[in-house]
């Protein structure tokens, strides 16, 4: 790692499992860095392959502010770097970090960096990880021509385990420039400085302060308690998916999934909102205009989590999208978990959902 973060105009580097979770991390990073990239890993994946050229193994991806290379193996390898950077000297050195993380020696070694680093996901307590800015070093000297070919922005080489790559805004430029006119101090002399953090997605909802629920005595009681319950799966299910997609394809995303036919009088004119989520208003309307049992409610939104749950699963992956919803789900059940389960809402959950809470 360190002759990487040597090469000048190196920004931050940061080592993923498969998973997303973070191992190593040197340089601003966001923490859903990891999750988003596997996003980009399988729809490239899908590109590469419909196109007869093998499996996708890395990404370059070019931005304003400079570049970022991103490595797929048993684990992800992310740099970050500024325009200045030899792009030629990170791929061949990230190559050669990579083919050491594949060394069976390395899996303790990175077992407990994944341990060290775990943070506390209840949103309410979460940080952000802390990680070392990188000091400017002297410019290393350019590899031959011969090391170094044109690298495609997808690389189709030797087949590898498919993991992540990250969609980048253009928003952002990740280093801070003088004005121009002014003087540059010298690399070497140079102050850490933080650069800004991997742009996301910003989804215009968030779960409302999640407060214990008793289990109620009364069968009316029961179906409120369960529709709240239910309102924040969904509502954080919606900010998941807008957290990948963005808003607009997250909502007509939703809108496909959603099972009309098996749900008619659940779903009744019930549509997607403009925020990408449910119209949980006119569903509650429509389930105490129904008179339906607290057995028929659940039924019914096992079916809808399970059709959303497994459309999204198809396009971005369940591991990506367990990555955007994982914050979300971890408050709901450290909330809930005890309700849930004695109300028999738990199992109605989709098994790949549940793996959040197994963890």
């Amino acid at each position: 790692m360190g002759e990487i973060l040597e090469i000048d105009g190196v920004e931050g580097v940061i080592i993923t499992d498969r998973s997303g979770e973070i191992l190593y991390g040197a340089g601003s990073f966001s923490r859903d860095v990891g999750s988003m990239a596997q996003v980009m890993a399988d729809a490239s994946g899908k590109l590469i392959n419909r196109a007869g050229q093998g499996e996708y193994r890395s990404a370059v991806m070019e931005f304003p502010g400079g570049k970022m290379v991103l490595l797929n193996d048993r684990h992800q390898l992310l740099v970050m770097a500024d325009r200045r950077s030899n792009l030629g000297r990170i791929i061949l050195l990230a190559r050669k970090t990579m083919r050491k993380l594949s060394e069976p020696d390395m899996a303790s070694e990175l077992a407990s960096l994944k341990t060290a680093m775990a943070p506390d996901r209840d949103e309410a307590t979460v940080t952000e990880p802390e990680y070392t800015a990188v000091r400017g070093k002297p410019e290393i000297s350019e590899v031959k021509d011969s090391d170094v070919s044109d690298t495609p922005l997808l690389e189709s080489e030797a087949p590898a385990d498919s993991a992540g790559s990250d969609a980048m805004d253009d928003e952002a430029g990740m280093v801070v420039r003088p004005p121009e006119g002014e003087s540059v101090a010298d690399e070497g002399d140079r102050e850490p400085m933080e650069s800004p953090g991997i742009p996301e997605v910003k989804p215009p909802l968030s779960l409302p302060e999640l407060r214990p629920l008793e289990v109620p005595g009364d069968p009316e009681g029961q179906i409120e308690t369960a529709l709240t319950i239910y309102e924040n799966v969904l509502l954080a299910m919606s900010i998941g998916a807008s957290k990948i997609m963005g808003v607009a394809p997250a909502g007509g995303m939703l809108r496909k999934s959603l099972p009309y036919s098996e749900c008619p009088e659940t779903l009744r004119d019930v549509k997607v909102l403009g925020s990408a989520s449910l119209d949980f208003r006119r569903l509650r309307e429509n389930i105490e205009g129904s008179g339906h049992s607290l057995e028929k409610i659940k039924k019914d939104f096992e079916r809808i989590i399970t059709a959303i749950t497994e459309n999204y699963g198809r396009v971005m992956g369940y591991d990506a999208f367990r990555g955007m919803i994982r914050p979300e789900f971890t408050r709901i059940h450290r909330t809930y978990s005890d309700v849930m389960d004695a109300l028999g809402i738990t199992r109605t959950i989709h098994p790949e959902l549940r793996k959040i809470w197994e963890e």
